[in-house]
């Protein structure tokens, strides 16, 4: 079977080849069977980067990172031609560690060095000698070698980020079967060729500790049974009870809500027959179908509260996990602070030590000041003092009069002139007609008997 036919029948629509694939020369070359390496080796590496490329390309394109050489024969068939380099192809992946057999990543999938230990110094070269044993009597299986299976690294990473995107994403905190969980995943239009490539991606998820797997033994045959999408990054994987109940009883309510339906279809079908036998004068065989249309409302009646009953237990577990979330914040919160509290000293006497101290130091601080500002406020009125003085002597000015404050009965302070200088004043007065009145002559003299 050609790719292009086999890609259609999956409707998984038609794959590029690149351009030089349809010029029959150049392929009749990249058919033939791989020439010595040191004879040509640019045009050794050119084709085996081809096909290694066009491996990549198709197994991504199909969502397939499983496959074997006869797949890959199959597959890139030209014609009635078959491309006879794939097992040199094959063989250099293997030794670039681009691929894995099948068999050892289902022993090994994370690839740990204990199991590449067991695997290197135990495993394959028991099965080597024992290979080597049957060649040399039998001969080579080519037709087995051509249907051994392998794993193209790449390719499964590349399905497994794409799963991680978009189906775990949307659904995470449930549990899902094998079958709902393939039912997502191409619901979200994520390609992947078998069941086989499921499983595959699925360990890989696995190892990646991003979901968790329940298995079961089927026909002898141990199969994945239950997949677990965590809520969040670090919730255990593992399957507890508690997730078989609420996964029970969300089967439960799903099978629920579909029998309410049916009942409902029912219940219409019922309506219209009743309706068409009572137009048709069969009152009777209407009545029948009105009697069934009873039971089915009854039927439904009881469906629906068992149906709620179930959502309000579905509700009351989600709550619980929620004041379980919130309970153990409220411990690590209140132990975070004990810890904070104890290590930076922070007591109830401690802290009223250092306020008192520090109400102590601050009026000590104040005190200071006050003498500080004081103390320069009178240097600073004795310099601007003298430095009056000396201004008045360069200009030659009299000293001005001089005040001198008395304190009263009504802590006044008064002025105090002296005769001479009143004298002074009253002769700077001036008069409109140049004379003195006998009033202010008389009061002159009287204060110059005083």
């Amino acid at each position: 079977m050609s790719f292009a036919r086999g890609e259609q029948e999956n409707g998984a629509g038609q794959f590029r080849f690149p351009e030089s694939w349809k010029d029959n020369a150049r392929m009749q070359v990249k058919f033939a069977m791989f020439r010595s390496r040191h004879l040509d080796t640019e045009d050794y590496d050119a084709k085996m980067k081809f096909w290694t490329d066009l491996i990549a390309k198709y197994l991504k394109f199909c969502g397939r990172p499983i496959f074997s050489l006869r797949d890959l024969q199959l597959q890139f068939m030209r014609g009635d031609q078959l491309p006879a380099c794939l097992d040199t192809v094959i063989s250099e992946m293997q030794q670039t560690k681009k691929i894995r057999s099948r068999s050892e990543f289902e022993q090994d999938p994370a690839n740990s060095w204990s199991g590449w230990l067991v695997n290197s110094l135990v495993k394959r070269p028991l099965s080597w000698s024992w290979s080597k044993i049957k060649h040399s009597v039998v001969g080579e299986d080519l037709e087995a070698s051509s249907l051994l299976e392998w794993i193209h690294l790449d390719v499964l990473n590349t399905t497994c980020d794409l799963i991680a995107e978009k189906v775990l994403s949307e659904n995470s905190g449930k549990l899902l079967h094998f079958e709902a969980f393939k039912s997502l995943c191409k619901a979200q239009q994520v390609r992947i060729y078998s069941d086989k490539d499921f499983c595959v991606c699925l360990l890989a998820l696995n190892v990646r500790q991003i979901v968790g797997l329940e298995f079961k033994m089927e026909k002898g045959v141990r199969q994945i049974h239950l997949i677990k999408i965590p809520k969040k990054e670090g919730d255990d994987l593992n399957i507890s009870q508690e997730d078989h109940a609420v996964h029970n009883l969300q089967n439960t309510q799903a099978q629920l809500l579909k029998q309410l339906e049916d009942l409902e279809e029912e219940i219409k079908v019922n309506d219209e027959k009743a309706r068409q036998y009572l137009k048709e004068n069969k009152r009777q065989l209407a009545k029948t179908y009105l009697r069934k249309r009873h039971l089915l409302e009854k039927n439904h009646e009881r469906r629906s509260l068992a149906l709620h009953n179930i959502e309000s237990l579905l509700c009351s577990v989600d709550e619980a996990q929620n004041s379980g979330v919130v309970l153990d914040a409220y411990k690590i919160g209140s132990n975070t602070l004990k810890k904070v509290l104890s290590d930076s000293g922070l007591k109830y006497d401690n802290v009223d030590e250092v306020l008192a101290d520090v109400r102590d130091t601050l009026d000590q601080h104040r005190e200071v000041q006050d003498v500080l500002s004081t103390s320069f406020a009178e240097g600073v009125s004795q310099e601007e003092d003298q430095l009056e003085r000396e201004l008045r002597d360069l200009c030659g000015e009299s000293s001005p009069a001089t005040f001198r404050p008395l304190i009263n009965n009504n802590d006044k302070t008064e002025v105090v002139i002296t005769d001479e200088e009143m004298i002074a004043m009253l002769q700077d007065l001036e008069v409109e007609d140049g004379t003195v009145s006998q009033m202010s002559t008389r009061t002159v003299k009287a204060v110059q008997g005083l």
